[in-house]
């Protein structure tokens, strides 16, 4: 099954986010509710079941480590995973570190959850606002990722 949906909820007091039904459901019965959340390079957390973190790990320290980029990507992506598991009423508590990185803050923002095929990602409503009008904005924009994607073999 896919993580596929846009859904808006509000961290709890004690920095809990509910997981949409929908994805907490392919959580619990296919990944046993163990989750990885690190930080990602757009300002987002990335959110993967772990069973699907393992094999990301897997390939990232297959990659040359003399390579700068990859031991600076590496540094950053691991050192900021942390293990979590979805509670019986289905949150996950973002640790302080994670929310900050992320500009969550359950009293200004909205946590915008984007279904990813095989990960979530948790934004804040503000930088979702701008990351969805940097992929929308302009013709030449909109013109470079439909390239790209032809590239790549996916027509749209």
């Amino acid at each position: 099954m896919s993580f596929r949906g846009r859904y808006e909820y509000s961290l709890d007091t004690k920095g809990r986010l509910n997981i949409p039904a929908k994805f907490r459901e392919i959580m619990v019965h296919e990944y046993n509710s163990e989750l990885v959340i690190t930080t990602a390079l757009e300002g987002c957390l990335d959110c993967f079941p772990l069973a699907i973190w393992t094999k990301v790990e897997e390939k990232l320290n297959a990659l040359p480590s003399s390579r700068i980029e990859v031991k600076r990507f590496k540094r950053f992506y691991i050192s900021g995973a942390v293990e979590c598991s979805l509670d019986k009423q289905g949150r996950v508590l973002l640790p302080p570190t994670l929310r900050n990185w992320a500009g969550l803050d359950r009293q200004e923002n909205n946590v915008v959850i984007a279904g990813q095929i095989d990960k979530l990602e948790l934004w804040s409503q503000d930088r979702w606002g701008v990351e969805a009008q940097a992929t929308t904005g302009s013709p030449e924009e909109i013109k470079g990722i439909i390239e790209v994607l032809e590239e790549l073999g996916v027509s749209i």
